[in-house]
């Protein structure tokens, strides 16, 4: 994504917006930037008096333009700490904003973005981190955007002022920079774009290495790893140098017209100085707004230059925030119908990467019924509990409860109706307590130990180190998988919503495990709409209806002794696995 001159405004003006909340700051920022800027021009026109009182033997002369410019460099100091202090505190607040949208955003994307997010989880974390650690260096540069232009026309103006004919002479060679500077930026800014990709591939690589480290110690995968991670890091590292080559060139090009322009310089007012045309005070200011005026002119390069990469990194923040494939929730004031009676599927289809994976699906849940779906892996079963929650959109068709679409229901109201167990547990790292607590954290906390007794997990919690206020580990990984489960259950229970969802609670399970998870979803199915997707049949036999999918449709639907007679689909299914 090369950003042309139009996108770059429109980047530019986008970060504007998160600045301007901080105007109060910005505004000091550009009034010490000011002063900073007339302090340049005083000091100048100070050295000036300074060197004629020299020329004139005035001692008093000299001892005031001395006090002179220790005060003046005094407030121009005190105006820099402000503003430097200040442009960088913007920016840390700044940043945190675009963190905590980006991660606003991250919550409300549908899970097709994640599924079809090229750069995977490992991208998502690079923009978070380390592009808007770019953007953050990034602003704190525009402190010189607000200081180094008018420091530039006071002494530009300066300069005019002691000798008109000599300064526009000297003037001629600045279209020489600016073209030298746009093609620099130019080019960053396209290393920038690959660099920051090259950091996605190395960040989804250290992720995928963490979160698969046993596979990769079991296959002996370990120099494999380290060699395709070298591999990314030296690339990223490629993108990098031509970047830094790319900006440092700027220097060394800048100084060597600056050194021999001064040379140019100090030769001709030598010469005026020797023709009675300017005393030695105007060919010390003069030299010393020049070499003052390299700083600015320094500084904007250094900055226009750097700024590129900030533009890019941004870029790419503003991609997501412009992302689409979100779940609408235009109605987020309609509740969920307190008196409903049913949940009804009607010709849902859905499409995932082109691929038809439901087709036409009918089906109605009663209120009370615990239904199951079952079928082979893809056959479309979790998609249909996607829908439900609205995780995905259907492609035709609709959801409803009652004759009310989901979609028409407040998206809060709709999944505080719903919990849901999975057969990947997800645990925060936290206490046991504040894990179950996360059903809802608005209900009265005295009620997570009587979730935990019906899940079937108060005995061995209560065995742990630190009981209710153990800490879990990352996922859980403290507890093992039927432990983790339990407390899984416990904080649906805990949540206490009216439609219960099981997504294969039991299937990763040793015997004894799900013997004892068993009991806790029993428990948990009490006096509630659930939904089973089962793999091990045996856990269904007693179910309301069982729903037999295949190839994203239904072939059967009944109850398991009248499915096991038609001596179908459904019964081949269950033998296969007896």
């Amino acid at each position: 994504m090369n950003l042309n001159s139009v996108d770059q405004l429109k980047v530019f003006k986008r970060l504007l917006r998160y600045l301007k909340v901080y105007k109060t700051q910005i505004l000091i920022v550009i009034f010490t930037g000011v002063i900073l800027s007339v302090t340049a021009g005083m000091q100048v026109n100070l050295l000036k008096a300074f060197g004629d009182g020299m020329q004139n033997s005035d001692k008093a002369g000299i001892w005031q333009a001395s006090l002179l410019i220790f005060l003046v460099t005094l407030v121009g100091s005190t105006s820099r700490y402000f503003h430097i202090y200040l442009m960088n505190c913007v920016g840390e607040y700044v940043s945190q904003d675009l963190r905590s949208d980006l991660q606003k955003k991250f919550m409300k994307l549908n899970m097709t973005f994640y599924g079809q997010f090229k750069a995977g989880s490992g991208g998502l974390l690079t923009r978070i981190l380390s592009d808007i650690n770019m953007i953050q260096t990034g602003l704190r540069l525009v402190a010189d955007f607000f200081r180094e232009p008018l420091a530039l026309l006071v002494l530009v103006f300066y300069l005019f002022y002691l000798n008109a004919k000599l300064t526009l002479s000297i003037i001629v060679l600045l279209p020489i920079l600016f073209y030298l500077l746009k093609n620099l930026a130019k080019s960053v800014n396209k290393y920038s774009q690959k660099a920051q990709s090259s950091l996605d591939k190395i960040v989804s690589q250290i992720k995928e290495s963490l979160d698969g480290v046993r596979v990769i110690q079991s296959f002996n995968l370990e120099n494999k790893t380290a060699e395709k991670f070298r591999h990314q890091f030296l690339d990223y590292i490629d993108h990098r140098k031509k970047i830094y080559s790319r900006a440092e060139l700027n220097g060394p090009v800048t100084e060597l017209i600056a050194s021999v322009l001064f040379v140019g310089v100090a030769i001709t007012l030598h010469n005026d100085v020797l023709a009675g045309r300017l005393t030695w005070g105007d060919v010390t200011a003069y030299l010393g707004a020049m070499l003052l005026i390299n700083k600015p002119i320094k500084a904007l390069q250094d900055s226009y230059v750097r700024f590129q990469e900030t533009l890019v990194s941004a870029g790419r923040i503003f991609a997501i925030f412009d992302e689409t494939s979100e779940v609408k929730d235009l109605n987020i004031n309609t509740k969920f119908p307190s008196n409903w009676n049913e949940i009804v599927f009607e010709n849902v289809s859905f499409k995932y990467n082109e691929e038809l994976v439901l087709k036409n699906v009918n089906l109605k849940i009663k209120k009370g019924e615990v239904v199951a779906f079952v079928g082979e892996s893809g056959s479309g079963k979790s998609t249909m509990i996607n829908l439900l929650e609205r995780f995905y959109e259907p492609t035709h068709g609709q959801v409803k409860v009652d004759n009310l679409n989901i979609s028409e229901i407040s998206l809060l109201e709709l999944r505080k109706n719903i919990s849901l167990v999975t057969q990947d547990v997800f645990l925060f790292n936290d206490s046991v307590a504040e894990n179950v607590r996360s059903g809802d954290f608005d209900k009265d906390p005295k009620g997570v130990k009587n979730a935990l007794q019906a899940a079937n997990a108060h005995e061995f919690v209560e065995r742990s180190e630190d009981g209710y206020q153990t800490r879990m580990g990352e996922r859980g990984a403290l507890f093992s998988g039927g432990e983790k489960q339990r407390i899984s259950i416990a904080r649906a229970i805990f949540k206490d919503a009216p439609i219960l969802i099981l997504d294969e609670a039991t299937s990763a399970l040793d015997s004894i495990s799900e013997q004892e998870v068993q009991a806790g979803i029993d428990q948990a199915i009490k006096g509630r709409t659930a939904i089973v997707i089962a793999h091990r049949f045996s856990t269904i036999k007693d179910v309301d209806r069982i729903y037999v999918f295949k190839n994203g449709e239904i072939v059967e639907q009944g109850q398991h002794i009248d499915l096991m007679s038609l001596n179908g689909y459904y019964s081949r299914l269950y033998q296969t696995q007896s």
